[in-house]
């Protein structure tokens, strides 16, 4: 299987001259790209403090080192002993002309109000936010739950967070009070910033009651801070207004070190509860202002807009990177469909976007709509970002042909919550080809291996990562174990990440997809087991499989195999049931393509179930290896019974 790799976009030589990349070559003295890999991959130290230096970024106080490895691979101290507050570094004023009266934030909701903020208004507000919370008693290392919208109160409610040396533990604001609460009790959290609602389509999502009903259930929880966003009904449960904690006196940064905690955010596994991937204030921040700087050639004073939910990883990145680069972020709540597929191209016109970040599923959406979509004018855009799902060549050559004019370069991203910033990426010193990433990305020593751990070249294999990589994650909150049994138990010393890739002779790659059984929905990353739970009632439905499965809108839908339990319901109503239920309990964004009822799930002699069947059979393609199923027989009652699923509904 190879990527198409006719090139669609080739650098110009004064693109390239102007380039972050370019600058930092020049001040390395590496002549050429690959010997700036190289060195990145052999003088670490090298690369990274002199991109550093060339980003403007300082400690508070200096390291004593690069790296400590004392702990071992999995447990690298980068930058030990150095003082560090990223949110402090965010809120400096950039050093042009127009210094702190600069926009920091531009704010656009779905009924076309706007905001903007410049950086002198976003600090002041995030100080007197960060003062308030300390008021409120929460203090360095406290867990705060952050649910909110694409809101300026969730940039400064974050950042204030990071400012006190309190840790970040943002939640998808479509989720409801199931998956909140869970992540909200697997924290600890003791405080959490939430709103009363926002609209969608012109219709009020209630946030309040959600956020209400999972603090219920979160016995650590002291805090509810509630910001009036579209003047709903608030909680019956004791909070605090947004604007009370707003009302207090600004206040200094706490001194937080290099390895001190500033988020748990959470991603989906395979297995057992969400993970919690701990960043450092030296870590996470650090890797996503390279990415954007070197990945994304983003420069001081341009503007990024890369629409995503603050409980994904796509929000906290944004955030940062174009805070720490003295750019301007550009943030919009709404749908990106309303009142049609023109909004987002829009809003990228109205603001003067220079980066305009989308996931593959919003591309196609896009693509499908063409003569919608490129109505509106966005002359100012330079980049284009794509992320969070394998991309199709067809989509991806739409998106740089039509939506990019066939002039913009595309940046194909791929890394995940767990890394901080890319594995693989689209570099622009190199040609750019339809679907693939034409590089390693700079400071990670990265390749596709066997199950051995041998490198391979022009076959699938796994993506894997050979060295420690500023941003990684320092373990999951309160699971060890399941960390280096997750990244580091195949192979010694490997990293192996979880994706299918193909590494080619000239350093190009594509990727596959995922290896695991975690799957993308809509660009969500979201764990079966988690979606499986959701359902699974005791009564109505005993047990569930869930499966994603190629889409052509999408990427990857949903396909739920039901077994009923003793409550007996029609076919129609326990489809209906299974649906309200998700639903109810993970928001409505993880609506499955499919819900099949079966008598029986494959499982292996030891109880646990094959999803891998389950897929197999939704898809018409062969079973493969039978061999540890208890009984190979029920493969077929999963092709029957999808077999008629598909038949009643064509």
């Amino acid at each position: 299987m190879q990527p198409e790799f006719g090139a669609l976009w080739h650098p110009s030589p004064e693109y390239t001259e102007r380039s972050n990349l370019a600058e930092l070559m020049r001040r390395l003295k590496t002549p050429t790209y690959e010997d700036l890999l190289e060195l990145s991959r052999s003088h670490p130290e090298r690369f990274w403090m002199a991109s550093l230096e060339h980003l403007d970024i300082s400690f508070d106080r200096p390291p004593s080192g690069f790296v400590d490895l004392s702990r071992g691979k999995p447990w690298p101290r980068f930058f030990p002993d150095a003082g560090f507050n990223f949110a402090a570094a965010c809120l400096q004023p950039p050093r042009s002309s127009q210094g702190s009266e600069q926009a920091a934030l531009i704010w656009e909701n779905e009924a076309g109000r706007s905001e903007t903020l410049s950086y002198a208004e976003l600090e002041r507000r995030t100080r007197q936010f960060a003062g308030g919370l300390r008021n409120l008693g929460v203090g360095q290392g406290d867990r705060v739950g952050l649910l909110l919208p694409n809101v300026p109160e969730a940039v400064i409610a974050f950042l204030a967070i990071g400012y006190i040396g309190a840790i970040s533990v943002p939640l998808y604001s479509g989720y409801g009070a199931e998956p909140v609460a869970k992540r909200l009790l697997d924290a600890q959290a003791s405080c959490l910033i939430s709103a009363d609602g926002f609209m969608r389509r012109g219709k009020l999502i209630p946030l309040a009651d959600i956020a209400a009903a999972a603090a219920a259930s979160v016995p650590t929880l002291k805090v509810l801070v509630m910001a009036n966003l579209c003047d709903a009904p608030q909680p019956a449960v004791h909070h605090v207004p947004w604007a009370q904690v707003q009302r207090h006196d600004p206040i200094d940064p706490a001194p937080t070190l290099s390895d001190d905690p500033f988020m748990v955010i959470y991603t989906s596994g395979t297995t057992g509860r969400p993970k919690g991937a701990v960043h450092v204030h030296a870590g996470f921040p650090l890797r996503v202002t390279q990415d954007a700087a070197y990945l994304f050639d983003f420069h001081p004073g341009e503007r990024l807009f890369w629409m995503s939910d603050m409980g994904w990883m796509v929000g906290p990145f944004s955030i940062i990177a174009a805070l720490l680069l003295k750019g301007t972020l550009v943030l919009y709540d709404g749908a990106p469909d309303v009142p049609d597929y023109s909004r987002l191209r829009a809003i990228a016109g109205r603001h003067g976007v220079t980066h305009f970040g989308s996931a593959p599923t919003a591309i196609r959406a896009m693509a499908a709509n063409e003569e919608i979509t490129l109505r509106a004018a966005a002359p100012a855009l330079r980049v284009l970002i794509t992320a969070g799902e394998v991309i199709d060549p067809d989509a991806f050559r739409w998106y740089q042909q039509r939506f990019g004019g066939g002039r913009l370069p595309v940046i194909n991203y791929t890394g995940g919550t767990e890394v901080s910033g890319a594995i693989l990426s689209n570099v622009i010193l190199r040609p750019i080809a339809a679907g693939g990433f034409n590089s390693v990305a700079p400071g990670m020593a990265a390749g596709v291996i066997d199950e051995s751990g041998k490198q391979l070249k022009g076959t699938p294999g796994e993506l894997a990562i050979f060295s420690p990589f500023v941003g990684m994650t320092n373990g999951f909150w309160r699971d060890s174990e399941r960390y280096i049994e997750s990244y580091w138990k195949r192979v010694p010393d490997v990293w192996v990440h979880g994706d299918l890739a193909i590494e080619n002779e000239d350093g190009s790659f594509l990727l596959v997809g995922r290896s695991d059984d975690v799957m993308k929905i809509a660009g969500k990353r979201v764990g079966p087991a988690e979606i499986e739970a959701s359902v699974c009632d005791g009564e109505t439905i005993a047990e569930a499989l869930a499966v994603g499965v190629p889409d052509p809108l999408s990427g990857e839908a949903l396909i739920l195999f039901v077994v009923p339990g003793a409550r007996q319901l029609a076919d129609k109503a326990l489809i209906e049931h299974a649906i309200a239920l998700l639903r109810r309990e993970m928001g409505p964004a993880f609506k499955p393509k499919a819900v099949i009822a079966v008598p029986r799930l494959p499982k292996t002699r030891n109880g646990k179930p094959v999803r891998r069947l389950a897929r197999q059979a939704w898809l018409g393609a062969p079973a493969g290896d039978l061999n540890a199923i208890e009984d190979p027989s029920v493969f077929e009652e999963l092709v029957k019974a999808s077999r008629r699923h598909n038949t009643a509904g064509s």
